[in-house]
């Protein structure tokens, strides 16, 4: 049986009889190669390069341009205009005039704050946009999270499927050579058999999971073949601080969070845009020449200025239902914040317990379990050399210490989740 040439030699030491002689659950505490990818590098390469967060991180400047855009102030208008123009010319016979030629300035003027409100609008958007990006960054790390330890599962099930062909193929050779009467060796042949069909689905499983990790970092597809992870999946962490003090943290410092307080403030901010926007600008007119053609009367032409306000009388219109409108957005987000406040200190405690009862459950398999399975093997592994095991026998222990090394995993496996999703659910990485 030849084994991918990608993978490292971590086949177990032999004992003289052919017997294998490390147990299976020693193969979970390999790292990896030295130059393979760590967590460290997978999280910058992800911030710098997922194509998902370089796409989210232009809105930051979009929310910039509209700061600036509600910061505009509103243009002043140019009129001009010929009055009195007669049909004919005038004269006694023809009074009206004379001919009159104005230039005239419009200027609006912001007297409710309207421009200043839109800035704390468009601000107090800004502030949401940029913490909406971060928790989309959370989330990001939390999925990279998953695929980085799915690949080191991925990669440990393929070092442990080498290892139990390479072992079955030297037990099957070995109990081939003492064939003792009444044995049936038909059950070597399938323990062959699906110890191979197992290493072909690790092979698949681990092509799956670098394609996953590859997709958040945005490798390219001739690099994926090549991704391999560096470190362990056992990684005991220092003491937590207390549950009330994860808990004040995350309500302080959660993306999520922040970025739904910063709503209740642009709903706010809101609140007195619609009412500033009760009253429309007054426009100041202003006529800087006026020039009155007298020369159809023979008299000196004349030249004047004038000045002018327009105000608008907010009698039937004072933007009351956009006000209302927006009172009401103040209290559907300040709803929404209390309910998202009461799932993210679920999600923390829910996190923290899970953290401390797979901490508990490692401890137990690595102290208890897994002395006693290596006792158990060690055991049946000089009997069997012996003799006095029958070959059932031997494989059904053997059986028992893959089991072993399964609950080992498994136990590794939810520990290392647990740190990472506490993690996510704080929005801080405490945890290494």
């Amino acid at each position: 049986m030849d084994l991918p040439a990608s993978l490292p030699d971590s086949t177990p030491s032999t004992a003289p009889d052919g017997a294998m002689a490390t147990p299976t659950s020693a193969l979970m505490e390999d790292q990896g190669r030295p130059d393979g990818l760590t967590l460290d590098a997978a999280l910058a390469r992800m911030l710098s390069s997922n194509l998902d967060l370089l796409a989210l991180k232009y809105e930051i400047p979009q929310a910039d341009a509209d700061v600036l855009t509600a910061g505009l102030r509103a243009n002043p208008l140019i009129y001009g205009d010929t009055q009195f123009i007669p049909y004919g010319k005038y004269g006694s016979a023809r009074p009206l005039g004379p001919t009159e030629y104005d230039l005239s300035i419009t200027h609006p003027l912001d007297l409710s704050s309207k421009r200043r409100s839109r800035v704390e609008v468009a601000r107090a958007a800004r502030s949401t946009v940029e913490a909406q990006f971060q928790d989309a960054a959370r989330r990001q790390i939390s999925n990279l999270y998953r695929a980085y330890i799915d690949l080191q599962v991925a990669r440990l099930n393929m070092l442990t499927s080498s290892a139990a062909v390479k072992d079955q193929e030297r037990i099957n050779e070995r109990a081939k050579k003492r064939l003792n009467a009444g044995e049936d060796l038909s059950r070597l042949d399938v323990r062959l058999l699906k110890a191979v069909d197992s290493l072909q689905d690790s092979q698949d499983s681990l092509d799956d999971a670098r394609e996953a990790v590859a997709l958040l970092l945005n490798f390219r597809p001739e690099e994926t073949s090549d991704l391999d992870p560096c470190g362990s999946l056992r990684n005991l962490a220092p003491s937590l601080p207390p549950l009330e003090e994860l808990t004040r943290l995350t309500l302080a410092t959660r993306p999520d969070l922040v970025a739904l307080r910063c709503g209740v403030g642009r709903a706010e901010s809101e609140v007195k845009l619609a009412k500033a926007n009760r009253f429309d600008d007054v426009f100041l007119f202003y006529d800087p020449y006026t020039y009155q053609d007298n020369r159809s009367t023979r008299q000196p032409s004349g030249r004047s200025w004038s000045i002018g306000l327009t105000v608008p009388l907010p009698v039937y219109n004072r933007n009351q239902g956009n006000i209302a409108r927006a009172h009401g957005n103040v209290s559907q987000t300040m709803v929404e914040l209390a309910a998202l406040e009461r799932r993210v200190v679920s999600e923390v405690r829910l996190a923290e317990r899970e953290y401390r009862n797979s901490r508990v459950a490692l401890e137990r398999v690595e102290q208890t379990t897994l002395p006693a399975a290596r006792q158990s093997r060690a055991k049946a592994a000089a009997s069997f050399a012996a003799g006095s095991l029958s070959l059932n026998d031997y494989l059904d222990r053997l059986d028992d210490d893959v089991d072993t090394a399964r609950a080992y995993r498994d136990a590794l496996v939810r520990h290392r989740r647990a740190m990472l999703d506490l993690n996510t659910a704080v929005g801080l990485r405490l945890l290494p």
